[in-house]
Order: C-alpha cells, then structure tokens, then sequence
C-alpha cells in the first residue's frame, strides 16, 4: 500500500505509519474513560442508569478488529449488545433470542 508520501518504504512513509499507531494508542487508553463519563452523564443527567450501562459492551468491540462488517456483526458480543438492546428498548425479548442462531451460522458460512 503505497500513500504517495514518498519512495515506497521510504521515511516519509515509515514516520506517518508511527504516526497513526500513536494516535490509535492514545484513543485505545481514552475509550474506557469517555464510555464511563458517558455513561455518568446518561445516568445522573438522564436518569438513564438501566439502557446506559448497554453502552459498557462497545469497549470489548472497540478493541476487535474485524476483516469485514459481516464479521462484525456476527461477533458474539455484537450479537449480545443488539439482543438486549431489543429486549430493553423493545421488549423482544422472546423472539429476540433467535439472533442468537446467527452466530453459529455465520462461522458456518465463512
């Protein structure tokens, strides 16, 4: 992959790479932090102490790294933040529990 900084390989290329590392570093120590103030602000500011915490499920997501949004969706993790979010949000809880079915088929498809 070559980004038009300069000669492929070159120290133009090598530095900009560092450079996002650094800055994808940064925002992986913050995430935790800016989920718990959110969810604070939700809770106190809202009232929204029940849904917020739902929002705590996105560190573990924020962290995988998907090959493609099928893969994303299909994440065990992924499919237990939608699952109770239709059970809370919608009260689903009953037919929500077949999305649960798509984890098995999915590793089956691929």
């Amino acid at each position: 992959m070559h980004d038009g900084l300069g000669p492929e390989g070159s120290y133009y290329e090598a530095k900009a790479r560092e450079e996002e590392r650094a800055r994808r570093r940064k925002m992986d120590a913050a995430y935790p932090t800016l989920i718990t103030v959110l969810y604070l602000v939700l809770g106190f500011g809202f009232g929204l102490w029940h849904p917020g915490w739902l929002i705590f499920l996105t560190i573990p997501l924020h962290y995988m790294h998907f090959d493609s949004r099928w893969d994303q969706l299909t994440n065990p993790v992924m499919v237990t933040l939608i699952y109770l979010a239709m059970g809370c949000f919608f009260n689903l809880w009953h037919p929500g529990w077949l999305i649960f079915l798509i984890v098995p088929l999915a590793r089956k498809l691929r």
